[in-house]
């Protein structure tokens, strides 16, 4: 992965002033890209890269890279893991190479096709080519959305970038974004196509944004739901799963660096990990655990994996002395607002993995395209929910309580959330197991609380939409989001086996039933490779990327709270929160008795130190 930062004008010729806009931008997200950073003024446009060196790492391959006769130029952040067969199909054409890079590969093939050859790719990608001669530049952004790409349309200019962070010094004034707002106060994160500034976007996975001249259009090129239905037995359909994500992970091991993966001990990332070690040597793995709690620590399991597979392995045990001595390195990485805890994790895991390689590969989006969440076995139980669960959920619904900070009142939380999903009719359904910060919470909290319309609609009352709505909704703004953000931060570079393209769209042409069977997600995947991993990996149950955030929050509270973000003076200044609304929510967090209370404490938090930052120039 890199970092692009950039802009075009549609009337005129870019200034050295517009440079250094483009220099300062770069240099806030410099971590992206620590080998090389460079820009340039080429036709209409300023190009800018951090190069984060992964394929031929000699200097013939930096960016800006340009063709042979200076009318074309690229920019580009990621990987494309199909780059040799596009090379060759190039050389029958007669094109001449001078570097060893996917980069140059990408920008002959966007020569050739254009924005035709962009469906052709396989990777992650978002990158600007642009044709100075024609004067026209296209924004692409890959299938699933791995990589992010953030874009402004101005009177006078087109401004585009991989973080948010960088356009505090593309744009000359910004307003926060109230819609942003009341998504992110629901959900943990901001969708796409929302930032939390006003009149900056994420372009949507499977789009590219192209500029002529003056004129923009924005065009979808993918989308999962174009999935053709396949009819297949289900024992020949186990195989094809099998051969497809081998396939996949070893496109990914394509690397002049060493390369690791992520090892949490769960299904989908033993899967990836013992097929990485079966085709490399000396495969490091990385596991995170948790002193003193073992109701958050899964690192033993990630042992037993690493063991059968005969790994290097490194377990990662966070003590809450490190997590204080370093949590503000931590805030300085979210570019934008993002509450979803598990990033912390992530933070940490990635620092540790990056001493050891420059890539990683991670078993996420398994779980949305396999079925694999609870809430996903919620949706399913919900449609025939039994007596006695009615009873339970009725039972629990009466009780205080409900977190993630112990079996019982987990199990006590999971129940009340079922029983508010029984009185849900579809979408709201989904939307109601999408978010984690209750709509009576924002009313309180927000001083302009508004309801938040997604441009992804669930589609029909169905496992199939639901899955499809995951992963165009959650998968990229959330779980995709939350690894680019904190693996970036720390320069490693992380690739998703799950998410090849053709492995997904294989996926959702399969019924239902081929992945949810009898109360267990991602039965298909988990019967492809039962006879390759331990028992146990298959027989314990789901357990998220989890952290225990109230504990943390407590310890950390001194080093990324300023009290006055709870004072008068300050909420009338903002004009954002309400002052009784912001008084109950720390109550409610000070009493720990409340999930919600703690999720909704961790984004003011999250907000407010976003909030500094920001406007700190």
């Amino acid at each position: 992965m890199c970092g692009i930062v950039g802009l075009k004008k549609l009337y005129e010729t870019p200034k050295d002033s517009d440079k250094n806009r483009v220099d300062k931008a770069l240099l806030s997200q410099h971590h992206r890209g620590p080998d090389n950073t460079s820009n340039t003024i080429f036709g209409q446009t300023v190009l800018g890269h951090n190069r984060l060196a992964i394929i031929d790492l000699n200097e013939r391959s930096n960016q800006p890279f340009f063709d042979a006769s200076g009318r074309y130029a690229i920019i580009f952040n990621g990987e494309i893991y199909n780059y040799p067969e596009l090379k060759n199909k190039l050389l029958q054409k007669e094109y001449i190479f001078q570097t060893s890079s996917d980069t140059e590969v990408l920008l002959y093939h966007m020569i050739e096709f254009g924005a035709d050859g962009i469906d052709q790719l396989e990777g992650c990608f978002a990158f600007s080519f642009y044709d100075q001669q024609e004067d026209e530049m296209i924004l692409a952004r890959d299938h699933m959305g791995i990589n992010p790409l953030l874009f402004s349309i101005q009177e006078e200019e087109v401004l585009f970038a991989s973080e948010l962070s960088a356009f505090k010094y593309l744009l000359s004034t910004s307003v926060v974004n109230e819609k942003a707002l009341n998504a992110y106060f629901q959900f943990t994160y901001v969708p796409a196509p929302e930032t939390m500034i006003v009149g900056v976007h994420k372009l949507l996975p499977g789009h590219y944004l192209k500029v002529k001249k003056d004129a923009i259009d924005i065009v979808k090129y993918y989308s999962v739901r174009d999935a053709e239905k396949i009819d297949m037995p289900y024992d020949i359909a186990v195989k094809e799963v099998r051969n497809k994500l081998e396939t996949a992970v070893i496109k990914r091991l394509n690397a002049d660096v060493p390369v690791g993966t992520f090892l949490s001990g769960g299904v989908d990332s033993s899967v990836v990990s013992q097929i990485t070690a079966g085709f490399k040597t000396d495969v490091n793995t990385f596991s995170i655990g948790f002193v003193g709690n073992d109701f958050f620590d899964e690192s033993e399991y990630a042992k037993n994996v690493a063991k059968h597979i005969n790994s290097i392995h490194h377990p990662v045990q966070l003590a809450k002395e490190d997590i204080v001595q370093s949590f503000k390195e931590v805030m300085k990485a979210y570019d934008e607002p993002f509450a979803d805890s598990s990033a912390i994790a992530m933070y940490f895991l990635s620092r540790a993995a990056k001493k050891e390689v420059t890539v990683c590969l991670s078993g996420d989006g398994a779980d949305e395209i396999f079925a694999g969440y609870n809430k996903h076995k919620a949706y399913i139980r919900s449609k025939q929910p039994g007596v006695l669960i009615k009873v339970a959920t009725k039972f629990a619904g009466k009780m205080s309580g409900g977190n993630r900070r112990g079996k019982m009142a987990n199990k006590v939380r999971q129940l009340k959330k079922f029983g508010n999903l029984l009185q849900q009719k579809w979408p709201n359904s989904y939307w109601m197991l999408a978010q984690f910060i209750s709509l009576e919470r924002r009313n309180n909290l927000l001083l302009n609380s508004q309801p938040y319309e997604s441009v992804i609609q669930p589609g029909t009352d169905s496992l199939q939409h639901f899955l499809m709505t995951d992963q165009q909704f959650v998968l990229p703004n959330d779980m995709l989001k939350k690894v680019d953000m904190m693996s970036m931060n720390n320069s490693l570079e992380v690739r998703t086996p799950f998410l090849d393209r053709d492995l997904v769209d294989f996926v959702n042409g399969l019924p239902d039933e081929y992945k949810y069977h009898q109360g267990v997600g991602k039965r298909i995947l988990r019967d492809a490779f039962r006879d390759s991993l331990p028992d146990e990996v298959f027989s314990r149950s789901k357990k998220g990327f989890e952290v225990p955030l109230q504990d943390w929050i407590q310890s950390v509270w001194s080093e990324i709270v300023d009290e006055s973000w709870f004072s008068s003076s300050f909420l009338e200044q903002q004009d954002v929160f309400s002052k009784e609304g912001v008084d109950k929510l720390k109550s409610d967090f000070d009493r720990a008795q409340e999930e919600e209370a703690t999720v909704t404490m961790w984004a003011y938090i999250v907000f407010q130190n976003w909030y500094k930052e920001w406007t700190e120039k």
